[in-house]
């Protein structure tokens, strides 16, 4: 087996050595190519940012199948000897979200930070605890909204802040692709699974950023039509914000084929569009609406897991230099009100009506 050389050369010392906890398709394909990429602080050819202690997954054969297949040094299945090893400072917790919260609870306590997926607990106790468990040992936890590191979805970002199409009206986002085969596993079962914790909030997510304000009251409708016998696969959702009043609606399914995903802004001087932002097989695009002329915004940038993670390596630097500053990153806190949202739709999708969330 060809070792990952990140893993082992004197030259990438002083690099951010990570964890990964969970053997998972999102580590495969998107989090270790972007840490293969990062380059180091001192910009000197053939150093990166990043170094890959090991892995850990609950099942031992999938742990040492998955470090072979990525050039990992090591798989291992003891978790509190992967974590009490001094080269690693941060961990990736991507593990289905049943296991999300124990993963990132134990990393946190042992003193790392952490990269968590979504949803950061399958209940706001779980959530709170996460929160508290970083702030008591100093370190990040950092919840992987990582659209905000889109290019198109920055550009559109900073263009709102700069009042580009004035006070902003409402808005709709639409996140429709079949779900992939592949992925036909726990996203269709209770414990954690749904169209909901896997896409409505990061709709909420990016609802909260992009407005500056918190969802004050959701109504949702849901099906179970075709893959969703335990859960939903598709969910049609208001949301209203809190200090604006502006209504945005969402719509996320598991089932709808031949709709491209899309992010749009209603402002009282234009509106603004990005095409193609949950799919990863072409870039997003930003469009700029007014009255019936339509601009293409030049964008440019990393993809949105190379940007979080240059993001991420710079909080940590922050931390380590005691200055502050995260970015675009979302916080322990968003993931906590990212969270209660999302529970807020899953009951008024149960029940009927509509929820305040608190």
């Amino acid at each position: 087996m060809k070792i990952d050389p990140a893993s082992s050369t004197p030259e990438n010392r002083g690099a951010v050595g990570w964890a990964l906890l969970g053997a998972s398709r999102v580590a495969q394909q998107f989090l270790i190519p972007a840490l293969r990429t990062q380059p180091h602080p001192s910009g000197e050819p053939g150093r990166g940012d990043a170094r890959i202690v090991g892995v850990y997954s609950h099942s031992s054969q999938r742990g040492n199948a998955f470090a072979a297949h990525n050039r990992l040094a090591r798989a291992y299945e003891n978790l509190d000897e992967l974590l009490g090893r001094d080269d690693v400072d941060a961990v990736y917790a991507s593990s289905q979200p049943r296991h999300q919260y124990a993963l990132a609870l134990v990393a946190l306590e042992a003193g790392k930070h952490v990269l968590c997926e979504t949803p950061m607990g399958l209940s706001l106790s779980e959530a709170n605890a996460l929160e508290r468990a970083a702030q008591s040992h100093g370190v990040l936890l950092v919840p992987n909204f990582a659209y905000r590191g889109d290019a198109a979805l920055a550009r559109m970002a900073e263009m709102v802040r700069d009042y580009a199409i004035g006070e902003l009206l409402g808005g709709q986002i639409i996140n429709c692709a079949p779900l992939p085969s592949d992925l036909q596993t726990w996203r269709l079962r209770p414990d954690g699974g749904g169209v909901v914790l896997d896409r409505t909030i990061h709709d909420i997510d990016l609802v909260r950023w992009l407005f500056a304000d918190e969802v004050d009251q959701v109504a949702a409708l849901a099906s179970r039509r075709v893959l969703g016998q335990d859960v939903d696969d598709e969910v049609v959702v208001n949301l209203r914000l809190r200090r604006g009043g502006q209504l945005i609606q969402c719509h996320d399914s598991f089932v709808t084929p031949h709709r491209f995903s899309s992010v749009e802004l209603y402002g009282a001087r234009g509106s603004l569009r990005v095409h193609h932002w949950w799919s990863r097989r072409r870039p997003s695009e930003l469009l700029f609406v007014r009255n019936d002329a339509v601009e293409v915004i030049p964008v440019d940038g990393p993809d949105y897991y190379t940007a979080t993670l240059a993001a991420f390596h710079q909080a940590v630097q922050n931390r380590a230099n005691s200055t502050s500053g995260t970015g675009f990153l979302a916080l322990a806190s968003d993931g906590v009100r990212n969270l209660q949202a999302a529970l807020a739709v899953l009951e008024s999708a149960r029940n009927g009506w509509s929820v305040r969330v608190e």
